[in-house]
């Protein structure tokens, strides 16, 4: 592909209909404890046994990259601490605006022998060689860009532009203390965390930046986990009498909060609408599920019914995760849910969801049917073939092959030390979407990384490599941080970034329409959303990718903007990346 000869910041606009700017792109640690012989969870499923070739390949190239990071959570004293279970997420980020994507990762924490949390550094790396360069090698540039000293024990990062000045910041979750980065624009960042007014110092997990009110500025939500501290940490068994981690119920859970920019720097608490969900929260995902112009909130909860909050405006939110269908998986029972994808499984041009669900439990695939209503597709997507035997975690739908549809990926890992009829130690999932209606294992064939067990956790997409398709990065206990390059064969894609002017610049909450032409398919139309959140206390990159499969372009992209507003393009060449502004009123 050509190389850049400018930075993002320096390249110019063109006027098409809109703006529309176009470019192609061509503490000490120890080692995890491992069992003897670590069972390979997913083998035998009907799912991972029995797979169709597939064009997928993966490729893992984080110490190539120059990518050397392990999360820590201190268990290496097997003290046993239900804090040390969750672990952490992974977040893409420009955030020096040079059309490449920076690699930010929570640093953990370690316990001392009381069980008091001990701040572990975060890292951030940035790539380090040119557009054209093949290499693609990342340094660690934390401590020169100020976010090296994390909270007391991190989790999750969530990324987002709150102040509106066109560089991404950044809010991490944790135990001990909550922390909003604000990016200066200058290559480095500085604490806001005090000035905004956040305080909270218990265990929040996750984050989404969202546009609750629809005023142009980036709110938050937090989903907290429970209430947890050194001194009621509690002593368990397993079933077997083995000292081991406790279970979610010993515990109880806290309600989330959500938090309102006032376009000062200072965010307003307007939680209490929240308080009476003492549940115990793990994921958030903000999208606009019901296509009505606000962005409504999905948390899942561990061992406590999901929730879907309805956007209604004006600050007014209605919890209705029971009626749509959402609340529940396919056992009617409460699960243990953790991750969380978006995307249009089955291609009826509305958001699906799937959730990732705890041992015992399957991961649950739930299809928007409109008006906040979903239906369940675990079973008829052939997702119930992966067993029950897996602990999921970050996930994320995404076109892998570049073929149209949106394939999936999970990543597992148990969270109990001697778990039963278990490992700790898991396989990724790789599936890929046929025709729309099945979701069929193709892990085995594409890649050592699947093939592999790992402690995994925090997952996110991302082109880093910028050839036009999807990566991604996972987070692992006591592991080393992996990247995934994507080798398939290449196919068509169109890339789109999208920036608001009276909408929050980030455009979370809007959506793509797009109209196909040529190929075997013209005049099919796909979706995609820009949604904020996600997987597990992760950040996926903010550019939308589209998979063309064998058409030629793009007859019509239609962008829906938060709160009504639509522009559009007409005859869009593929294989390239568009930066969409939205117009003026």
């Amino acid at each position: 592909m050509p190389s850049h000869s400018k930075s993002w910041a320096d390249l110019s606009c063109m006027v098409l209909l809109l703006m529309v700017l176009v470019w192609t792109l061509g503490c000490s640690s120890k080692k995890l404890e491992q069992p003897a012989s670590p069972k390979e969870i997913g083998k035998d499923s009907p799912s991972a046994a029995t797979h169709s070739p597939s064009r997928m390949r993966f490729s893992s190239v984080a110490k190539d990259s120059g990518i050397s990071f392990n999360y820590r959570n201190g268990e290496e004293l097997w003290l046993v601490a239900m804090i040390e279970s969750n672990g952490g997420g992974v977040g893409w980020i420009d955030y020096d605006r040079d059309g490449r994507w920076d690699l930010f990762l929570p640093g953990g924490g370690l316990l001392s022998s009381d069980k008091e949390p001990i701040m572990v550094p975060n890292a951030l790396y940035r790539p380090t060689t040119s557009h054209s360069d093949t290499t693609h090698r990342f340094s660690q540039i934390a401590d020169r860009a100020r976010v090296q000293d994390g909270v007391c024990y991190s989790f999750g990062v969530a990324a987002g532009d709150y102040d509106a000045d066109g560089f991404a910041d950044l809010f991490i979750t944790g135990y001990g203390g909550q922390q909003l980065l604000r990016n200066l624009g200058d290559g480095t960042f500085e604490d806001a965390t005090r000035l905004a007014g956040f305080s909270h110092t218990g265990w929040s997990s996750s984050a989404a930046w969202f546009d609750a009110d629809n005023d142009g500025d980036l709110d938050l939500y937090i989903a907290h986990y429970g209430v947890w501290t050194p001194q009621t940490d509690k002593r368990c068994t397993n079933s077997s009498g083995q000292l081991d981690r406790c279970a979610p119920a010993d515990y109880v859970g806290e309600s989330d909060e959500l938090w309102i920019n006032q376009g000062d720097g200072i965010f307003e608490d307007r939680s209490s609408e929240f308080k009476e969900f003492q549940y115990r929260g793990i994921g958030v995902l903000a999208a606009d599920f019901d296509h009505d112009g606000d962005t409504d909130i999905y948390v899942s909860d561990d061992e406590d019914p999901n929730m879907l909050f309805d956007n209604q405006g004006a600050l007014r939110f209605k919890e209705i995760a029971a009626q749509s269908g959402t609340a529940l998986g396919s056992r009617a029972i409460v699960d243990g849910s953790m991750g969380l994808a978006l995307g249009d499984f089955d291609g009826n041009l509305k958001p699906d969801m799937l959730v990732t669900n705890y041992q015992n439990e399957y991961c649950e695939l739930y299809l928007n049917q409109g008006k906040q209503y979903f239906t369940l597709g675990t079973r008829s997507s052939g997702l119930m073939a992966l067993g029950q035997a897996v602990v999921g975690w970050g996930t994320a739908f995404g076109d892998l092959d570049l073929d149209g549809d949106e394939d999936l990926l999970v990543i597992a890992g148990h969270t109990s030390r001697k778990p039963i009829k278990s490992s700790n130690l898991q396989k990724p999932y790789l599936l890929e979407n046929k025709d729309f209606k099945r979701l069929v294992s193709v892990g085995e064939s594409s890649g050592e990384f699947f093939g592999q067990v790992h402690a995994g956790r925090g997952m996110a997409l991302a082109d880093y490599d910028n050839d036009g398709d999807l990566d991604f990065a996972v987070s692992m206990i006591e592991q080393p941080t992996e990247l995934l390059r994507n080798d398939a064969p290449k196919g068509n894609y169109l890339l789109v970034d999208l920036v608001g002017r009276q909408v929050n610049r980030d455009a979370i909450g809007a959506w793509l329409e797009i109209e196909l032409s040529g190929g075997s398919r013209p005049g099919a139309k796909l979706i995609r959303h820009r949604f904020s959140g996600g997987s597990y206390a992760s950040s996926h990159a903010g550019t939308l990718h589209v998979g063309l499969g064998d058409a030629n372009g793009v007859s019509k992209l239609t962008i829906r903007w938060p709160g009504g507003k639509t522009d559009s393009l007409t005859d869009l060449l593929p294989n390239q990346r568009i930066c969409v502004i939205e117009s003026p009123n």
